[in-house]
């Protein structure tokens, strides 16, 4: 099963024991907003001309969801994106299509009780994924990069992976989140003209000017 990096965002954050979702609303909203602003970026959906986000395609995604954030997206600064994302229910968007998938049991992820299907858990082979990368240095795809990447720069990477050395994966993933696509994209564009976000990456932005999981 394919997932989007907002989908794998929000099974990422649910406490496999307690089979709750551990981050607040309000801050999931934001993340899955800021994922699928990197889930479109690096599919060359959308791109940023001079301060906003533009669109590169004349067709669709093929995905909906994408394609409803897409147009959302287009003509604001990535902030404001995010921002814009966060507050059009893409979150419940998110969880009633991973519901229909078999992945979640219901979407009521914050409610008392077990939300996850029975074992396996499905996010199991997203957190394999990252320990492959995080802990024995396998190379990172554009789309585990990018994920390492919303992870560390929203400083959640100990909630994917609790069972390993926080020291460990906390230096390997600044590392694999500093040669991703979409932040190299970001930064490139910093080198060459003053931009709205003066030589910051665009995380580091969001994650101190929106409060992200703090």
């Amino acid at each position: 099963m394919t997932l989007l990096l907002a989908e794998e965002l929000v099974l990422l954050c649910m406490d496999d024991e307690a089979g709750h979702c551990e981050v607040a609303s309000d801050d999931m909203a934001r993340g899955v907003a800021l994922a699928l602003v990197f889930e479109l970026t690096l599919s060359g959906a959308l791109a940023v001309e001079g301060e906003k986000f533009a669109l590169q395609r004349t067709t669709g995604t093929g995905d909906q969801l994408l394609d409803l954030a897409a147009q959302g997206a287009t003509a604001l600064t990535p902030v404001a994106a995010v921002e814009k994302l966060a507050a059009e229910d893409l979150l419940e968007a998110i969880l009633t299509r991973l519901v229909a998938r078999g992945v979640l049991r219901d979407a009521e992820v914050w409610a008392p009780g077990v939300h996850l299907p029975k074992d396996p858990h499905p996010e199991a082979a997203v957190r394999q994924r990252l320990r492959e990368v995080l802990v024995e240095g396998r190379d990172a795809t554009d789309h585990d990069a990018a994920l390492v990447a919303l992870l560390h720069h929203l400083d959640i990477v100990g909630m994917a992976v609790s069972e390993e050395p926080t020291d460990v994966t906390a230096a390997r993933a600044a590392e694999v989140a500093s040669r991703s696509r979409p932040m190299r994209s970001y930064q490139d564009g910093a080198q060459s003209r003053k931009s709205w976000w003066n030589g910051m990456d665009l995380l580091d932005l969001v994650v101190q000017g929106l409060n992200i999981f703090n």
